[in-house]
């Protein structure tokens, strides 16, 4: 993919983070991850510094009401796909791809963070140049086990081993589909992760990137701090 193509790319940001009340009484998108920047406003500039992009939000109607009431600029440059009710991952991209020009889209969760270097969204958008019969692609990504492994041999213990890298790929939360993909098997109400993906791995039209880097998630206050702290080492 040329790096100036414009790449349309749909944020989800919606979401209660129940995981994080009462300390966070709105959603995380609006939790800042660095001095005077929310996550929101960070994945959109992490967007914009990947190429030419244009971002839409699925984004819930208090997020949004929240977010204009900051009076950021940030309005100024992204398209908003509001939700009147909860309609699931799903549903929200669902909704926001008819906001969509091309024919096909990069989709992140706001709350997953790429630190890469070298990660941009046209790697994970070059799956439809390379397989013209890709309807989806995935972001791989590796992580660590929360717990330390104890080693044991005829019950003594050997050693141990702290929050290891594991050997699983796991979704890293970043995606790219064709604009038919989500067209035919996205659900109009409900989360993707337990359809779409099932339905489209099913047909054998899904397929993955492995990203090269580090990546970080937010779903709850402790990650929340690892990730600021993250940032402001970056």
């Amino acid at each position: 993919m040329n790096g100036e193509e414009l790449v349309e790319s749909i944020i989800l940001c919606g979401g209660a983070a129940k995981r994080m009340k009462p300390y966070l009484p709105f959603s995380k998108a609006l939790a800042e991850v660095q001095p005077g920047i929310t996550l929101l406003e960070y994945q959109v500039k992490w967007l914009s510094n990947s190429g030419k992009n244009r971002v839409i939000l699925a984004i819930d109607r208090d997020t949004y009401t929240r977010l204009k009431a900051k009076e950021t600029p940030l309005l100024d440059r992204i398209t908003c796909s509001i939700e009147e009710e909860r309609l699931g991952t799903g549903g929200a991209i669902k909704q926001a791809i008819e906001l969509v020009d091309s024919s096909y889209v990069y989709v992140m969760n706001v709350d997953d963070i790429i630190l890469s270097k070298t990660y941009t969204p046209s790697i994970l958008l070059e799956t439809f140049h390379k397989n013209q019969s890709a309807q989806g692609s995935i972001l791989l990504t590796r992580t660590h086990f929360p717990f330390g492994i104890v080693e044991v041999s005829n019950g003594r213990v050997q050693g141990f081993k702290q929050k290891p890298l594991l050997d699983y790929k796991i979704c890293s939360g970043h995606y790219a589909f064709t604009k038919d993909g989500v067209r035919k098997y996205f659900p109009q109400k409900g989360n993707f992760e337990d359809t779409a993906l099932q339905r489209m791995a099913h047909d054998n039209v899904l397929h993955s990137t492995e990203l090269d880097g580090d990546w970080i998630t937010v779903n709850n206050l402790k990650q929340l701090e690892v990730a600021r702290q993250k940032l402001i080492e970056q």
